[in-house]
């Protein structure tokens, strides 16, 4: 059908999209944790590129279901590549709230070695990355995988929280610095959100169902 290379053009152009979305969050990040301003020029520089993007995706896709009035499977697909399109432009967000902080927290001597920030933050890129990698192959059993991660995020957002609260209590001169680091870690919570968002509207794609976490334990 004519239909099926647009499809193709709009699920490249949701993957491009992603690529630059995880790496605006990866520079974002490293910044911090190597106390290296450079990092964030990645950042500066893909801003507009990714607003730019979803603002053309979207009319895309639009414009596919009014110029092919798809069958209902075709018009699924184009209706979640709209959801797809949305959830990478506030992973852009994200990745720009953490480009604001780290620029404030640049300007202090850095205030620890970070361990598990890079843990937490390649966790949540990992589990972006196979969000959409089950987005693109439509597997839900990736997509499962995908949503248990999301535990181990929310035990490492604790644990870098309390840390950092500890690091405030026993020395006022942090707090300022501390309490920004709280936000970065709370923008990447927010990617991992996402990407468990975004392998639940996969399984819901394949199978009907919308799966919340207690039900992806029982099964």
């Amino acid at each position: 059908m004519l239909i099926e290379p647009r499809l193709t053009e709009i699920r490249e152009r949701l993957l491009k999209m992603a690529e630059i979305a995880e790496n605006m969050i990866d520079n974002a990040i490293k910044a911090i944790i190597e106390h290296d301003p450079q990092y964030l020029k990645y950042v500066e520089e893909n801003e507009d590129v990714v607003d730019k993007m979803e603002v053309e995706n979207e009319s895309l896709i639009i414009t596919t279901m009014a110029r092919y009035q798809p069958e209902a499977k075709y018009l699924r697909f184009l209706v979640m590549d709209l959801f797809v399109n949305r959830d990478l432009e506030r992973i852009g967000d994200h990745a720009e709230n953490i480009k604001e902080h780290a620029q404030s927290i640049l300007q202090k001597p850095k205030l620890k070695e970070y361990v598990d920030l890079p843990i937490m933050t390649q966790l949540a890129i990992q589990m972006l990355k196979d969000a959409i990698k089950s987005f693109a192959e439509m597997d839900t059993e990736l997509a499962r995988d995908v949503i248990k991660r999301d535990d181990k995020i929310d035990a490492l957002e604790d644990q870098i929280i309390r840390e950092l609260y500890t690091y405030m209590v026993e020395d006022p001169t942090t707090i300022k610095v501390g309490l920004r680091l709280i936000d970065v870690v709370k923008n990447i919570e927010r990617v991992a959100d996402i990407a468990t968002n975004l392998a639940e509207e996969v399984i819901y794609m394949k199978e009907g169902k919308m799966l919340r976490h207690q039900e992806i334990d029982e099964e």
